[in-house]
């Protein structure tokens, strides 16, 4: 189920606000798609053709497998000044909030505004006395380190890909 309502986030740069994801998104989320990606094409030499129609086929295999495998996640476009900004894709099966995707654009990385988004649903989280999971490229290491400093350990790992759990300490 896809909530129609926005949420708001204070952030280092000012109020972040997640809204939900709309066909009017596509291109920008297709663009984000693509700026998350970029480092593993530069290691492969293919025409920028050949590369456009393999992300395109990328993103629109991940789009639906995303709507299948989690069809009442919040979509949401994160927005910094009405600007779309990043993307967030957030399901909550019940004993767990699971974070199944988290993009910002590259230019506004490493400013705080990941952190800021993280630390909203933490607080949700324990709130609830829920952890909080999600799985990263074990290659990803801007996005390890974010998701280590916040607390979250790993509780399972496979090929390419890390599980990492957080949750809140319990009061003395």
């Amino acid at each position: 189920m896809r909530s129609p309502h926005s949420l708001a986030i204070p952030s280092p740069l000012g109020l972040l606000r997640l809204r939900s994801e709309e066909p009017r998104d596509q291109d920008f989320r297709f663009r984000l798609f693509c700026d998350s990606r970029l480092p593993e094409w530069y290691r492969v030499c293919l025409e920028p053709a050949v590369r456009e129609a393999l992300m395109r086929m990328q993103f629109e295999s991940q789009t639906t497998t995303y709507a299948q495998r989690f069809p009442r996640a919040r979509f949401d476009i994160i927005e910094l000044e009405g600007e779309p900004i990043g993307r967030i894709v957030v399901n909550r099966p019940g004993p767990f909030i699971h974070i199944v995707d988290h993009a910002i654009v590259p230019s506004l990385r490493n400013r705080g505004l990941g952190t800021a988004i993280m630390l909203a649903l933490m607080d949700e989280a324990a709130a609830a006395s829920i952890p909080m999971r999600l799985k990263v490229a074990d290659a990803n290491d801007p996005s390890l380190k974010l998701y280590r400093r916040l607390g979250f350990t790993p509780i399972e790992e496979a090929p390419f890909y890390i599980e990492l759990e957080w949750t809140a300490p319990h009061p003395a």
